[in-house]
């Protein structure tokens, strides 16, 4: 493909491979892809031998080391062949000489194999750097994702073929047979078993370190030293772990419920004085979730100094009382909560919420790392985004609790209505399964006569039945997250329902039906109109079996033919 050289106009926004304008990657940051980590400007000057570099003179255009995507896939292809013809050619080389290239593979495994074991090493660091909870669900659609280990990452640091320490002791076999034949033939045979005594204990030497090395591979990754500062933190410190079922915080040690954090922190005090470290890990997914912790009362159990941060309380907890393993070049593993009965406010930015469970969410999103290059939506670990890439950018339509792939997504929604199984929520009493929250929550009211929830709001005091109502009252009343028609000043709670009001002030018909071409100022309207074109009607009269395009014409012909006052519920 020719540079676009022609088209091209000077900008700060362009393609250093081919000078395509647009919205790309920069071409000296990490990404990941497919579970490999990718520097694209390391992989040019590895692959190419050609480096991208600034423009020291200024101009629009100087600081631009952007990297589009289809160069992106013209890169990873050339370094896989390469990858490929370097493995071919050892493999080649070894089958057409195996004592040659015995011989050579040696010198060069012991000149390269410190500098290919500390690479090896600072890549896995780099990973374990990546190895966060958290999704940017909103939703915590995403939460069941599996733990991957760094084996894709640590062969491509290396660049050493999977088989080549089998392939080396194949040639070291191979070897010995020849050697062996050759000395049969000699007639000397004692100075020929000195010296193969000798290449004996000279291949022996060689191969009893190498254990010794690999064990000296296996260091403290970046993950384990945040999991162990977060776990001298809450040894030392009055840092309250909790965790959330439904709108209560639950306790990590003895799994009690409270709905006010200060009730919960009294509890913390009286119950919990003494507590096992690693009973509040448990839930946390091999140290990569984040421990959500509340700090309204952050002080040193030691000797009761207040403090406002982890931060500062690590600092004083390591150089005041000799922790020393707190390392506070990496990260504390912890989510920071100041609750309060009045609000449900965060922490870092201060914005309220109508509930914990909200609260939690909006939290999470402070701790992001990893960004969907498809839709935007943010994880706080790789395996995370992993998973949400296995389920929303595959191309395939499939189920995420029994990973039945169906060719088309209204199969898959079907399937999902009709296999309970595959339902998401679970009663934690009997184990039934449900296709809605809501269907949950009465089911515990009904069958196991747990009281009905409701739902107070801390700001006016005002209560209500369900939770849809009273995130609306939230979000209408005491939140700036409303939508205001510019013409009338009412306020919605969503967008969409702000701009069907707002075609009452305009007059807007920007939907056409294709069959009769009447217009229509909403979506939905014109989806009830297409009806009247439908072979097949939506409403029929339970009497006289009648079928009608719309439910109006239905109340109609129930009051006028069978006497019926009371309208058609569909």
């Amino acid at each position: 493909m020719a540079a676009k050289t022609s088209e091209w106009r000077p900008g700060p926004t362009v393609c250093r491979c081919c000078l395509s304008e647009g919205c790309y990657k920069d071409i000296s940051t990490e990404y990941f892809w497919m579970g490999k980590r990718e520097v694209y400007s390391e992989m040019l000057s590895d692959t190419f031998d050609l480096s991208i570099s600034y423009s020291k003179s200024g101009g629009p255009n100087s600081a631009s080391r952007l990297i589009c995507e289809p160069c992106i896939g013209r890169l990873r292809d050339a370094a896989e062949f390469k990858r490929q013809v370097q493995e071919c050619e050892k493999t080649f080389v070894q089958c057409l000489d195996p004592v040659t290239a015995l011989a050579d593979m040696q010198v060069t495994l012991e000149l390269e194999k410190e500098v290919k074991v500390e690479m090896v090493k600072e890549e896995k660091m780099r990973l374990s750097d990546d190895d966060d909870y958290g999704a940017h669900d909103y939703g915590d659609d995403d939460d069941d994702y599996d733990d991957l280990d760094d084996q894709p990452l640590t062969k491509l640091a290396s660049k050493i073929p999977k088989k080549e320490d089998v392939d080396v002791l194949d040639l070291l076999d191979n070897a010995k047979v020849t050697e062996k034949r050759k000395s049969s033939t000699k007639v000397k045979g004692q100075p020929s078993k000195k010296s193969k005594c000798k290449q004996t204990a000279g291949s022996s030497k060689q191969q009893k370190p190498e254990p010794k090395k690999k064990k000296a591979t296996v260091r403290v990754t970046n993950n384990q030293k945040s999991r162990r500062n977060a776990e001298l933190v809450l040894q030392y410190s009055t840092a309250y772990p909790f965790r959330v079922r439904g709108k209560d915080m639950l306790c990590v040690y003895c799994h009690e419920e409270f709905s006010e954090p200060n009730i919960y922190r009294n509890h913390m005090d009286e119950c919990h004085k003494t507590f096992t470290v690693s009973t509040a890990f448990i839930h946390c997914g091999r140290g990569k979730e984040f421990l959500k912790v509340d700090i309204t009362d952050l002080k040193c159990r030691i000797c009761s100094t207040p403090f406002e941060n982890l931060q500062d309380i690590a600092v004083h907890i390591r150089d005041t009382h000799g922790f020393s393993e707190i390392n506070t070049d990496c990260e504390i593993r912890m989510q920071l909560y100041r609750l309060n009965s009045e609000k449900w406010a965060c922490a870092l930015c201060n914005e309220k919420f109508a509930t914990l469970v909200q609260l939690c969410r909006h939290t999470t999103s402070h701790y992001h790392k990893y960004t969907c290059d498809v839709c935007g939506r943010m994880y706080v670990t790789i395996e995370a985004l992993r998973y949400h890439t296995r389920c929303s950018h595959s191309g395939k339509n499939v189920c995420r609790k029994c990973w039945t792939d169906f060719p088309t997504s209204e199969l898959k929604r079907e399937h999902v209505k009709i296999s309970k199984t595959c339902w998401n929520f679970c009663c934690i009493i009997c184990g039934e399964r449900f296709v809605s929250w809501e269907k949950k929550q009465k089911h515990l009211t009904e069958v196991h006569g747990r009281e009905k929830k409701m739902y107070r709001c801390r700001d006016c005091d005002k209560t209500f039945s369900a939770r849809k109502p009273f995130y609306k009252h939230y979000k209408l009343v005491h939140s700036d997250k409303s939508h205001k028609c510019p013409f009338c000043d009412f306020k919605f709670a969503s967008k969409k329902q702000m701009e069907d009001h707002r075609v009452c002030h305009t007059g807007e018909k920007p939907f056409r039906c294709d069959v009769c071409s009447k217009m229509f100022p909403r979506k939905k309207d014109l989806q009830q109109h297409l009806w009247v074109h439908s072979e097949r009607k939506q409403f029929v009269c339970d009497i006289c079996e009648k079928q009608f395009a719309q439910k109006s014409s239905l109340n109609g012909h129930m009051k006028s033919y069978h006497h019926e006052d009371s309208t058609f519920k569909n």
